[in-house]
């Protein structure tokens, strides 16, 4: 097939630029101020103000959303990125008041879709929907709020080969001379092509040596005139596979073009924001943008297609990606069976959105802890403030620890957003919620009769409106009516509760301590058993965790027997000062963590070539370098010495080796 002529007038390809000059931002989108919210830009590698008033659409935040291929269950490698993306939304539209226009992309045509389909005995498209029924069924078990719009592949296709068209049209597509398809012209585009390609920075033959060694994207590859080039549009090989008509003959397009077309027919000609799991930055993202280049022409006036790239980092579990190519992941099913989404959520919220993390139970373990604070503290604030008969029997004066209390509440807020708008540092948000809790159990524990009620109102309101914004949706129902403490319609709920109080608490006590004994000596009969197990961790959790910050303190003897004990205002302190500090000290080890993990993100960002220049421990100690980048003078002109050259060589070898191996992995 011959690539048919057209009279429409052709885009130029760009002239040869730098590296560092393939992206031009107006003033006003680099400049920051108090209100915006920064986040990591993977198309210019560094933190910059998310579109607000410099949107393309006044007050609308655009984000396209790349979503599943639908040909299988999701799993938590899924789950990680789409609730992280979740989390960042909430934030934008519950906190700092964005309204955000998100529009989520269904691969609902695609290779494995067919081949599963007949692996079933079923048609693709009845696969795709029932696939993607149980994807947004796994979203809401997760409290994954619904994007505003979902465009399908196979509802797009006159989008999709119009679009393809224009592309031809603009002199970036060729026809293969074989018939096979259509492929993008990545020579035409010139350097501005690869602009979220890992290897681009090198500039050294390591990216010639690369593009070699990558793999063609169908059999078809010694038909394409430059080895990155793309298929557009695949023609059909088999009568039996799902097929469209086109003016290049039947069949079905490539990976990349849906996303481009899609986004242009819902949004527009321009994004604010695109985002998706890491994996998708190159080739995906990488190709989306040639071809939005290539269509509107965009590439020759500097103006960007999509402002914005957001990456969500992978999910790892026993030192490996979480993946189905691998099988060695956990189904999001499976997951909930055994545990909430408020766990899996705040699992995520203890690390940036950005960066791999590793699951294990460990680590869920330490998101229940977390939870399990959330919650008592909540129950310790219905505790106390319903043995309250009235909201007006407490004293409304305020002393001088509740205007401390007060203090300590507005710089929590404070902190909290100032966490939230430096690249959504969601473990630094949650750091600083967990410290007010402390505090405010603190202040409990002392002043819990003399506490004012708006006092307690006020942080509970703030409580609650954390768990709104991170999603945390099981404990923001369980606790909802918290809301209206300080209101005469709490008062009222107070006094409906207090007919009941003529229960004896020892009696109640008594008998919950001993039906936690009875359960747990069945279950210390065979503790070995996973589900016997589980009862064990439930009922140490009940011992532990749960009664103490009620003042009530569980000694297990013999499997069977148990007493209990009502603790002092002073013994409950002592606890709760041990927990703080055993919670603290997990804090510390976690934030060096993920200090070290985010500084060697940060190194990984350096070619080479630039190790020298732009290492923070070599900026500015050298005057000159040779062509590989290895310093050849000192600052004051001073040739380096042979030895002084060979121990920088060895230490730019070393960052070249991890380097190299780190962006393999990716």
């Amino acid at each position: 097939m011959l690539l048919r002529r057209s009279t429409a007038r052709v885009c130029r390809p760009h002239a040869a630029r730098g590296l560092t000059a393939t992206r031009a931002f107006s003033s006003s989108i680099t400049q920051t101020s108090a209100g915006d919210v920064l986040a990591w830009n993977s198309l210019s590698g560094r933190q910059e103000p998310l579109p607000r008033a410099t949107s393309v659409t006044p007050h609308v935040l655009k984000w396209y959303a790349c979503g599943p291929t639908v040909y299988d269950r999701a799993h938590l490698g899924h789950a990680r990125a789409y609730v992280s993306q979740d989390i960042l939304r909430r934030v934008l539209e519950k906190r700092f008041q964005h309204h955000v226009f998100l529009v989520m992309g269904v691969t609902d045509v695609d290779d494995k879709i067919i081949k599963r389909a007949n692996e079933r005995g079923m048609r693709f498209d009845e696969l795709a929907r029932e696939e993607e029924r149980e994807f947004f069924s796994d979203m809401e078990q997760l409290h994954v709020l619904p994007p505003n719009a979902i465009t399908r592949v196979s509802e797009h296709m006159d989008e999709i080969i119009a679009y393809i068209q224009q592309i031809e049209q603009n002199g970036f597509a060729y026809a293969a001379t074989d018939g096979s398809g259509v492929y993008f012209n990545t020579q035409r585009l010139g350097d501005a092509y690869g602009k979220l390609d890992p290897m681009r920075q090198t500039k050294t033959a390591g990216h010639q040596e690369y593009e070699q060694q990558t793999e063609f994207e169908d059999t078809d590859g010694f038909h394409k005139h430059d080895r990155r080039d793309f298929a557009l549009w695949k023609a059909t090989k088999d009568a039996n596979e799902p097929s469209w008509p086109s003016p290049w003959g039947p069949g079905r397009p490539g990976w990349h073009i849906e996303c481009s077309a899609m986004t242009h027919r819902v949004l527009g000609d321009r994004l604010d924001v695109h985002s998706g799991g890491i994996d998708l930055k190159f080739p995906h993202h990488n190709n989306e943008i040639a071809q939005c280049e290539a269509h509107n022409c965009s590439h020759l006036h500097d103006a960007e297609w999509c402002r914005h790239f957001v990456h969500f980092g992978h999910l790892y579990i026993r030192g490996l990606k979480m993946s189905k190519s691998l099988k060695n992941f956990i189904s999001i099913k499976e997951f909930l069976a055994t545990h909430s989404a408020d766990h899996f959520r705040l699992f995520c919220l203890q690390y940036k959105y950005r960066v791999n993390i590793h699951y294990s139970e460990d680590r869920i373990r330490d998101a229940v802890v977390v939870a399990d604070r959330l919650r008592n503290f909540l129950r310790n604030l219905h505790t106390y403030t319903s043995q309250r008969h009235t909201v007006h029997d407490v004293e409304k004066r305020c002393e001088a620890q509740d205007l401390h209390m007060l203090t300590t509440l507005f710089d929590a807020k404070v902190a909290f957003d100032a966490a939230l708008r430096d690249d959504f540092d969601t473990p630094a948000a949650l750091h600083g919620v967990l410290e007010l809790i402390a505090r405010a159990n603190a202040y409990l524990l002392q002043h819990r009769e003399s506490a004012p009620t708006e006092v307690l109102a006020s942080v509970a309101a703030f409580v609650l409106d954390v768990l709104d914004v991170f999603g945390l949706e099981g404990l923001l129902k369980e606790f909802a009516h918290l809301r209206f403490l300080g209101t005469a319609n709490a008062a009222l709920k107070t006094e409906t509760s207090s007919a009941t109080s003529e229960v004896s608490a020892d009696a109640l006590l008594n008998a919950l301590v001993q039906f936690r004994a009875a359960v747990r000596a069945q279950a210390l009969e065979d503790p070995r058993n996973p589900a016997h197990a589980q009862i064990l961790q439930l009922c140490d959790a009940l011992r532990d965790q749960s009664l103490p910050p009620l003042g009530v303190q569980i000694e297990d003897l013999a499997p069977g027997e148990a007493v209990f004990k009502v603790l002092t205002t002073e013994e409950r302190q002592a606890w709760q000062q041990e927990r703080d500090a055993v919670d603290a000290e997990k804090q510390a080890k976690l934030a060096a963590l993920l200090a070290k993990q985010q500084a060697f993100e940060e190194l990984m960002q350096i070619a080479p070539s630039d190790f020298f220049s732009q290492h923070p421990d070599y900026t500015g100690q050298y005057g000159a370098f040779d062509e590989d980048g290895l310093p050849t003078e000192e600052l004051d002109g001073t040739p380096l010495s042979k030895s002084q050259r060979k121990k920088l060589q060895k230490k730019r070898d070393k960052h070249a080796a991890a380097h190299a191996k780190y962006w393999q992995s990716k």
